[in-house]
């Protein structure tokens, strides 16, 4: 008697684990992924234009947003995190031009939150100034 309580307690663990990772999100589910993971499903982006503004006054720096993504790939929420505001107003308008292939749970698109931010670096030249941005590949954590 007791060898057929074990099977049959471990056929109903075997039947929850298999439940459990076939079900599907709950609606309106939201995920929070790594800047590193949504970088990776970037369909289409415009870097920002950096600001004559800023160059000329040497403003750099990191500009980092708080995005929220749906279950689509568009952005639907982009908050400015830290950065310069001149450097923040450029970046939110490149943004706006940024789509992702959707992020799958367990098959099914869900929505998303991320963190995403680009480098704003300045160098002198004999012409004056050459401003660069890149897309920040890695992103301290911040609640």
């Amino acid at each position: 008697m007791p060898r057929i309580r074990m099977i049959v307690m471990i056929v109903a663990c075997c039947a929850a684990v298999a439940l459990s990772q076939n079900s599907a999100p709950p609606a309106g589910a939201r995920v929070r992924v790594s800047n590193e993971v949504m970088l990776g499903l970037v369909q289409h982006k415009t870097m920002p234009v950096y600001p004559e503004e800023a160059m000329s006054k040497g403003i750099q720096g990191d500009v980092i947003f708080k995005i929220e993504v749906d279950d689509t790939g568009k952005i639907t929420s982009s908050v400015p995190v830290s950065g310069d505001p001149v450097l923040v107003n450029a970046s939110k308008e490149a943004l706006k031009t940024f789509s992702f292939r959707p992020y799958l749970l367990n098959g099914t698109p869900v929505k998303i939150e991320t963190q995403l931010g680009f480098h704003f670096a300045v160098q002198k030249t004999a012409d004056g100034a050459n401003g660069h941005v890149e897309c920040m590949t890695t992103i301290p954590d911040r609640p």
